[in-house]
């Protein structure tokens, strides 16, 4: 159970500089009084400690693209599927399948938002998208294909809507699907959420994107656009909204 103030709430949401949660083996406190405060976070045998030193702010815990540990290595996420997917040629289907949740804690005030910590109960696996010498790094992830809204450990999993659409005039087969997460839309209430989309252009060649709104659900920080405004430049500038899958779906 999740406790802060002696209500009960969720893992992820907007907090106070006095914290207090522990759930599904995850512990967050931020505690002491006055100017210094003491981080102390536990998921798993991973233990980190910090101090913080502010009058104000608060405590903001969010889903963030699954990409930053052990080190940030990759901007791309394939999702591999437990079965094959056939689409004939110009139909459209919705279908939901799961992705892996890394969690960020973040301090913020009315200015900035900083990074505070990050962490994962997922196991870290990756793979390459592509030919060793022009592929792609991607965090690698398996799930199964659901028809409906899956149920997800919150701490654990999150959910994709995958909307497929074959352009092409030829039945495609789908083993994977490979995104960019620099332009990875997250959103939460329960659990993490994704609106994604992939259009089949050709035989081996397709095109991924998120969509930028989820309706009754709370946007999850945008830990690259952060980091692009604190840089002073602009991410739209700098990255295609889509990923283009050139390397095909096997």
């Amino acid at each position: 159970m999740a406790i802060n103030s002696g209500r009960q709430i969720k893992m992820f949401g907007v907090y106070g500089l006095n914290l207090n949660i522990e759930k599904g083996g995850v512990k967050i406190e931020v505690s002491g009084g006055g100017r210094e405060k003491n981080y102390f976070r536990k998921a798993g045998d991973e233990v980190i400690e910090k101090k913080i030193y502010a009058n104000n702010g608060e405590i903001i815990i969010s889903p963030v693209p699954p990409v930053n540990l052990p080190i940030h290595a990759s901007n791309h996420l394939m999702i591999e599927f437990d079965k094959s997917i056939f689409v004939e040629p110009g139909v459209e289907e919705k279908i939901f399948i799961k992705f892996p949740v890394e969690i960020g804690v973040f301090l913020s005030d009315e200015k900035d938002i900083e990074p505070l910590d990050i962490f994962t109960k997922t196991k870290l696996k990756y793979t390459l998208y592509g030919r060793p010498e022009d592929g792609f790094v991607c965090r690698w992830w398996r799930s199964e294909i659901y028809k409906e809204i899956p149920n997800v450990d919150e701490l654990y999993e999150g959910i994709m809507e995958l909307k497929i659409k074959n352009s092409y005039s030829e039945w495609t087969e789908i083993n994977k699907i490979v995104f960019n997460t620099l332009t990875m839309k997250i959103f939460y209430k329960n659990h993490a959420y994704c609106s994604a989309n992939l259009e089949i252009i050709k035989k081996s060649m397709g095109k991924t994107s998120f969509n930028e709104k989820v309706e009754g659900m709370n946007e999850a920080i945008d830990l690259y656009l952060a980091k692009s405004r604190k840089l002073g430049i602009s991410l739209a500038k700098e990255i295609g909204r889509e990923f283009f899958m050139e390397r095909g779906f096997k």
